[in-house]
């Protein structure tokens, strides 16, 4: 559980880093040099690749959290799979691709090892004070050369943090239980998420006036659920 949620929140972290380099360095696609390359569907700049890079933070973390040789080996080889992709879809110049991983990697080396203090840092403060950072801090970064993706990605951690610390005060939940109990979760966890999120094309446009604002609370919204709203249904029924 404390592993999952480091996880996500890694992920979270690297996605608005990704985004606001992308912007930053705005770099053109091989596609918008020569259409006739282009196999896959994306917009935006290229470097640092996107998928290369959270595919290393990701994956990586796990590796790490679980210090087996052959699952390190299938991460490697899953890595290099994914950012091949995206050389062959046209979406991707190879410097992307080195890029997004020498990010990524600077992300999960730096950050991963210090987790255990950071929460230990956080400890002596107050969770009101704790929500209120949680709110503030996201908000704050979602300004810097924002985006849909870089203010989706601090909302979700916004989010996420707030019902973490929900979710330990008031729910407790307990993610052990057998494999049909992991699937129903999954399955009911992943289809209301969905809804919420399909739930933005109905809810507000581009054009309306402070988009930016919906898409943060839209994306908190989202976190609430994964981290205190699905815990709290599982627990209640006993899923």
């Amino acid at each position: 559980k404390k592993t999952a949620s480091r996880i996500f929140i890694l992920f979270l972290i690297s996605s608005w880093v990704n985004s606001v380099m992308k912007d930053l360095i705005n770099h053109p696609r091989p596609y918008n040099l020569n259409e006739s390359v282009k196999i896959g569907k994306t917009g935006g700049p290229g470097i640092p690749s996107g998928h290369a890079q959270q595919s290393l933070v990701v994956w990586g973390s796990i590796s790490l959290w679980l210090r087996n040789r052959a699952f390190t080996y299938f991460t490697v080889f899953f890595i290099l799979l994914i950012a091949f992709s995206r050389i062959y879809l046209g979406v991707h110049f190879p410097t992307d691709i080195i890029g997004g991983w020498i990010l990524g990697a600077l992300i999960l080396f730096i950050i991963w090892p210090l987790f255990d203090s950071i929460e230990s840092f956080l400890k002596q403060f107050s969770p009101v004070i704790l929500a209120a950072a949680a709110v503030a801090v996201p908000a704050l970064l979602s300004l810097i050369l924002a985006s849909k993706s870089s203010v989706m990605s601090m909302g979700a951690l916004s989010g996420f943090c707030v019902g973490i610390m929900l979710e330990k005060k008031y729910i407790n939940f307990s993610p052990a239980g057998s494999l049909m109990e992991g699937v129903l979760r999954y399955v009911f966890g992943a289809v209301v998420l969905m809804l919420l999120y399909s739930s933005e094309k109905f809810l507000f446009s581009k054009n309306v006036p402070h988009y930016m604002a919906y898409v943060f609370i839209h994306s908190w919204i989202l976190s609430i659920w994964v981290a205190a709203g699905a815990p709290w249904l599982f627990k209640k029924y006993r899923i």
